[in-house]
């Protein structure tokens, strides 16, 4: 594995920054899926933006893949059609190496399989190792053995009774599956501001000669709990932590910073320009304590590795622990001893704000102008109980097009309408079957609807309609859309 330097996590919209600041970046951090919009059943694949990948093969810097829906924690493995896109964006881009996260997002109730929409915190036992073991190897052998690594995670929930502890969890899989490790320097530190292991117990059980990437970032409380919201830059805490770290790791190969492109438009350039600037200053110092250790003397992690032979409760299963947090997040209902447990830990609510809001934003992302005159016109208190309803019934979906049709079902089911709302719904879904498919479609109006675009795209309450006219729009795929406007996975936080 190439040593590569200090880079950035890319999302649609950061390709100016990226130009602009090329001499501040050596490597280039994708979540492949972010980018992923249709299901193309002719060849059992998904459909994703080749715009897209045509700048970033352009852009000529090395390229990693961090993956963020099919997690290697659970016990459900990826479709065939994720792997088969996956080889086909890695054989254009060719990614040093590729990372995914030490979570899972999708269980088994009633005999289907759930997606929490979510990456949630696996059970924390000795078959959660083997588990997680055996997926990084499959999966690895499915992208033709191209080096992998798996992130630690954050964990919102308090630390259960007579689990394993974080970091030898995270060892143990190391070894067990025998690759590299991405050490999430900002999750471990969320984790230790919300009662968890804290960050120099954690770092004491990693083998740090697995530790190949870092990832960094900013966060924010909510409701007393330090969320890993990737909200901007390190603070002092965790950039004292993270000089720290590097000077200790002797396989580091990159070094990269976590933003969201929500709090990309709102944090100043020169912030993101001086972190960069810090990250590279701290990057020069890798592996600087290794030269005054004396040869033969075990690291921290082989001690502890060689005298903790505490035994581990074992008395839960991977599938019931996935199955009663999945269910409790998409509030359904549980029972039994674990429920009973999970109920009590306010780390559940936490992540249950945290997947409607997540939901929320990709709705109102997808059907801007529809979602905007519901609120509008029935009110902020209504629009919320009408999207919980619909979430509490329908389950997370990977791709936003079949949640956009799912909601519209939903409206018609129950009723839900206000005036002109079914038209311009029909619109937002024809521009996203035209994005999509590049066909053209018409939606004809009985009112002139221009008007009422532009009271809406300025959050302003439509007037009256001007009807007694038939208005025909033309929907069509005149050319690709720009990189930053584009329909993606960003995670809104708001409330």
């Amino acid at each position: 594995m190439k040593e590569l330097g200090v880079g950035l996590v890319y999302f649609q919209g950061f390709e100016k920054f990226l130009v602009s600041h090329s001499s501040l970046i050596d490597v280039l951090e994708i979540e492949p899926q972010t980018f992923w919009y249709d299901k193309n059943d002719e060849c059992d694949a998904f459909k994703y933006d080749t715009s897209v990948s045509d700048f970033l093969a352009a852009y000529e810097k090395p390229k990693l893949f961090h993956g963020v829906g099919y997690p290697i924690g659970g016990t459900i493995l990826p479709p065939v059609a994720h792997f088969n896109t996956l080889r086909e964006q890695a054989a254009q881009l060719n990614p040093q190496w590729i990372s995914e996260h030490l979570s899972y997002n999708m269980f088994s109730d009633n005999r289907r399989e759930v997606n929490a929409g979510f990456l949630l915190p696996p059970l924390q036992s000795k078959e959660s190792v083997e588990l997680a073991a055996n997926n990084i190897r499959y999966y690895r052998a499915q992208m033709n053995d191209r080096p992998f690594a798996f992130e630690t995670g954050v964990n919102y929930l308090k630390p259960r009774k007579n689990e394993i502890p974080d970091g030898l969890f995270t060892a143990r899989i190391a070894e067990e599956a025998d690759c590299n490790i991405l050490l999430d320097l900002h999750n471990i530190l969320a984790n230790q501001r919300n009662g968890r292991q804290s960050v120099k117990d954690f770092l004491a059980s990693l083998p740090f000669e697995r530790i190949v990437e870092l990832h960094v970032g900013g966060g924010i409380y909510y409701n007393n709990y330090y969320l890993d919201a990737h909200s901007g830059p390190m603070d002092e805490e965790l950039h004292r932590i993270l000089e720290d770290v590097v000077k200790r790791l002797p396989n580091l190969k990159a070094l990269m910073f976590e933003i969201t492109p929500d709090y990309f438009k709102k944090v100043p350039e020169v912030e993101i320009r001086n972190q960069l600037v810090k990250m590279r200053r701290i990057w020069d110092k890798r592996g600087q304590d290794l030269k005054s250790q004396e040869p033969g003397v075990k690291n921290q992690a082989e001690q502890i590795s060689c005298r903790s032979n505490q035994r581990f409760d074992e008395t839960i299963s991977v599938k019931e622990w996935e199955r009663m947090l999945g269910r409790l997040i998409l509030n359904n209902n549980t029972d039994g001893p674990l429920a009973g447990e999970l109920v009590k830990d306010k780390g559940v609510d936490i992540i249950k704000d945290l997947v409607f809001n997540f939901r929320g934003s990709v709705l109102i992302s997808a059907l801007k102008l529809t979602t905007r005159l519901l609120r509008l016109t029935l009110g902020e208190a209504l629009f919320n109980r009408i999207v919980a309803d619909f979430f509490y019934r329908v389950s997370p979906q990977l791709l936003p097009v079949v949640m956009v049709e799912q909601f519209a079902e939903y409206l018609k089911l129950n009723g839900i309408s206000v005036h002109g709302m079914d038209k311009i719904l029909e619109y937002e879904i024809a521009s996203i079957h035209t994005a999509i498919d590049k066909q053209t479609r018409v939606v004809s109006f009985g009112f002139d609807p221009f008007p009422v675009f532009s009271a809406l795209q300025n959050a302003q309450l439509p007037g009256m309609l001007s009807t007694g006219k038939t208005v025909n729009l033309h929907v069509v795929f005149d050319q690709p859309a720009k990189v930053s406007e584009l329909i993606n996975f960003t995670p809104v936080f708001h409330k």
